[in-house]
């Protein structure tokens, strides 16, 4: 990007490179974690664990990562040997089955190595936003994050489309086993990779007072009046949504609905794909009327998504609920990380980074363990007076109670907590038909809905902390 406010370009490009490799990562290895749990029989409840206790343990980690910030000067280097560490450990995850077979035991090495795994993750997360965070200008960070995450989008669909054809393959070939083994390998590559652009980063000096730092405790007690915290405790209520049904959509996709692994990654890569094609522009949109304006848009779109898979299991019918879920999580995700930037100063960043860590682990792990109570505790049939129904599976209900609590997140949260920048105003209808109208993904999935919300401009602003019409 040639733009005169940036401070290292060298620094950029490697992030931008970074990112790459680490959506290889992703795309290769941490999506296939629940399919790879589920080729070693894991129960509904492993399942759960399996997607949610290692990322509460990476919170714990990322609390601590940000008081050793206190005491550390060099912040590129814990980042790099977290990430070369963090590579390192898909080695041993891949050899799972051919050490312990497929057991009860094998998923129980597999949850721990895969905890370890985040804690690495946890431990890199608030530093490397410190540093990325004092590199990339404020005038700029939608711009940039957006490319950013177009880039890393379209790293992690090829990545993802290659890895299910390799474990189509070795399916076929019923060694199943062996296809894991070479995907986790390829992950592991690409994180070294990134590592080595991770170490291409500027590494300006940290700089904080004692009278800066502020404890989780502290952090807590002036929620009521933060408005970061508010952000916050909003971010946690739909992560909590969120576990309740995310863990489960991979056992629904190959268990209930016996997809093949062509099949699954289909699905799943159709997210991706409307991720990496609209991540520029809702970093446009950010830029210009700020990061609220899309978070009060895309959280009440991220509730509608799940309750659509209780309408029908057809493979088409489920693309096309991910094109929708793909937009505007592309939306919400980009907001929510530049929320942070704009409403923290530079000293406090590592600090807020992991308390907002700690209270979405702390969801995560509670909404995962609610969403598997009640998925074994789901009768198989309803009725209520003459009426009665007995669905297929039972997986479809949990994702529509996601959606219901998403939704409840939106209702209440979205209210209490406001833009920190000075932005273009813009009315909500206005926003919803601009987006209705970006190319190519956003027009197919929006223009039949939003052209009733298409209004003439008008030179009032608009209170900012007004909930969308």
């Amino acid at each position: 990007m040639n733009n005169p406010l940036t401070r290292d370009q060298s620094s950029l490009d490697a992030s931008l490179r970074d990112g790459i490799w680490h959506a290889i990562m992703l795309g290769a290895g941490e999506t296939f974690l629940g399919p790879f749990g589920i080729f070693l029989k894991a129960s509904t409840i492993q399942i759960g664990l399996l997607a949610t206790l290692p990322q509460f343990f990476g919170a714990l980690m990322q609390w601590a990562s940000a008081l050793a910030m206190d005491h550390l000067r060099n912040r590129r280097i814990l980042v790099v040997l977290s990430a070369l560490f963090q590579g390192v450990l898909w080695l041993p995850i891949a050899l799972v089955p051919f050490l312990y077979g497929r057991s009860e035991q094998a998923v129980n090495v597999l949850l721990l190595l895969v905890t370890i795994y985040h804690g690495a993750s946890g431990i890199l997360t608030p530093v490397w936003n410190s540093l990325i965070g004092d590199l990339v200008p404020a005038e700029i960070r939608g711009r940039f994050f957006g490319n950013r995450n177009r880039l890393t989008g379209m790293s992690t669909f090829f990545a993802l489309i290659v890895a299910g054809l390799v474990l189509h393959f070795f399916e076929q070939q019923g060694r199943v086993g062996l296809g894991f083994l070479v995907v986790f390998g390829t992950a592991l590559v690409a994180r070294l990779n990134s590592a080595h652009w991770l170490f291409r980063h500027d590494n300006p000096e940290f700089h904080y007072s004692r009278e800066q730092l502020f404890t989780f405790a502290q952090f807590l007690r002036r929620s009521p009046k933060s408005n970061f915290a508010r952000f916050v405790f909003f971010t946690g209520a739909v992560n909590f949504a969120v576990a309740l049904s995310s863990p489960y959509f991979a056992l629904y996709m190959l268990r209930d609905l016996r997809f093949s692994y062509v099949e699954f990654t289909s699905v799943t890569s159709v997210a991706i794909i409307t991720q990496f094609l609209t991540f520029r522009y809702w970093g446009m949109l950010s830029d210009q009327f700020g990061n609220k304006k899309i978070l009060n848009l895309c959280g009440w779109g991220i509730g509608i998504v799940p309750m659509l898979w209780l309408i029908s299991s057809h493979i088409a019918f489920l693309m096309a609920i991910q094109v929708f879920g793909g937009f505007v999580w592309a939306g919400f995700n980009l907001a929510s990380a530049n929320f942070i930037f704009d409403a923290v100063s530079p000293p406090k960043r590592a600090r807020c980074v992991a308390y907002r860590g700690m209270v979405n682990g702390v969801c995560v792990l509670a909404g995962s363990l609610v969403g598997g109570f009640i998925a074994m505790r789901l009768p198989k049939s309803m009725v209520l007076g003459d009426w009665s129904w007995s669905p297929d599976f039972i997986l479809p209900v949990i994702f529509f109670i996601s959606g219901v609590v998403r939704l409840g997140a939106a209702a209440f949260f979205l209210r209490i907590f406001r833009e920190v920048r000075d932005v273009e105003p813009i009315r909500h209808r206005d926003l919803i038909y601009r987006v209705s109208h970006l190319k190519p993904i956003a027009g197919l999935t929006f223009s039949l809905i939003a052209s009733p919300f298409r209004a003439q401009p008008q030179e009032s602003k608009e209170d900012p902390d007004k909930p969308p019409e």
